[in-house]
């Protein structure tokens, strides 16, 4: 008999938390943090600009000096999730089939189930990074077929928006959502020119185009949020105007929701600039952000 290969993907965390920014802040949510992302961001929050060999912000510890996720400590430079993306985070990381990768998920929920007994409230399930789209196939026949999706009401995409999707891909999604009577989000967070990214590789509208499924959208108007957010110290303004309108151009409606969120690794750095960035959004027009899990948890991991 022919031995049969599950696929498997590497996951670098799945925890159970509350929704941290933006439009559902504050809602039960579990994560799947996949590991790898095709930007390294070594500028973000970086004063410095000092990067690695490896092209990515320093940090300020060995990561091999630690078998645990949990005890690593803050990353405060760069990336704040560069341990689900720096390789040299790698032997931290675990493989998982969907069978194993949905059986942590559903432990993690405290009521082990998709909507709680009592409230009925769904939990949202955020498929985050690292960069969850370079895993689409996986997602779109692996994960989402799965029996132990079934009763999923909410996927949400935490994406850099920078990773071609096949429309294929998407067609496939949209349709195990419409039969499956599960919404969702894609959260759009595209790297500006102080991340240290270049332009032309980061803001790339077709990508968010492709997201949007016209047909979906008319018939469950209710099931479907896209929206834009951009982490600011307030001196991104500009370039921030000017992605926006390069997606406007590209048939994103105005209606879209846009964000900004502090540039902030920590509470600390967070409760320094959080009203400065409020008061943009205020005069600018934009919706405001705020990075809840710096408040309650400090931005650990697992929060």
């Amino acid at each position: 008999m022919d031995k049969i290969m599950h696929k498997t993907v590497e996951i670098s965390e799945i925890f159970t938390s509350l929704e941290g920014e933006h439009i559902h802040t504050g809602v039960p949510t579990v994560y799947i943090r996949f590991a790898r992302c095709n930007k390294k961001c070594p500028s973000w929050n970086n004063p410095t600009l000092s990067t690695t060999t490896e092209g990515y912000a320093p940090i300020s510890f060995i990561p091999t000096e630690y078998n645990d996720l949990k005890a690593l400590p803050l990353i405060s430079m760069g990336c704040d999730s560069q341990y689900s993306v720096n390789p040299a985070f790698a032997h931290l990381w675990k493989k998982y089939d969907a069978t194993a990768l949905l059986q942590q998920v559903i432990e993690s929920i405290p009521f082990h189930a998709w909507v709680h007994p009592v409230t009925h409230q769904p939990v949202i399930l955020s498929l985050t990074g690292g960069e969850p789209t370079l895993r689409m196939k996986f997602i779109i026949n692996e994960l989402l077929p799965h029996p132990q999706m079934q009763g999923c009401k909410h996927i949400l995409f935490e994406t850099n928006c920078s990773v071609p999707l096949r429309q294929s891909d998407v067609d496939q999604l949209y349709n195990w959502l419409d039969e499956n009577d599960c919404a969702i989000t894609w959260s759009n967070s595209p790297k500006l020119s102080d991340s240290g990214e270049l332009w032309g590789k980061s803001i790339i509208p077709a990508i968010a185009m492709t997201q949007r499924n016209e047909h979906f959208i008319q018939k469950s108007p209710h099931k479907f949020f896209q929206y834009f957010k951009f982490v600011s110290d307030g001196s991104n303004l500009s370039e921030i105007k000017k992605a926006m309108n390069e997606y406007y151009a590209a048939g994103i409606p105005h209606s879209c929701e846009v964000a900004l969120m502090p540039t902030a690794c920590s509470k600390e750095q967070q409760d320094i600039i959080m009203t400065d960035v409020a008061n943009l959004c205020i005069r600018e027009g934009y919706r405001f952000s705020i990075r809840l899990q710096n408040i309650l948890w400090g931005n650990g991991v697992g929060t």
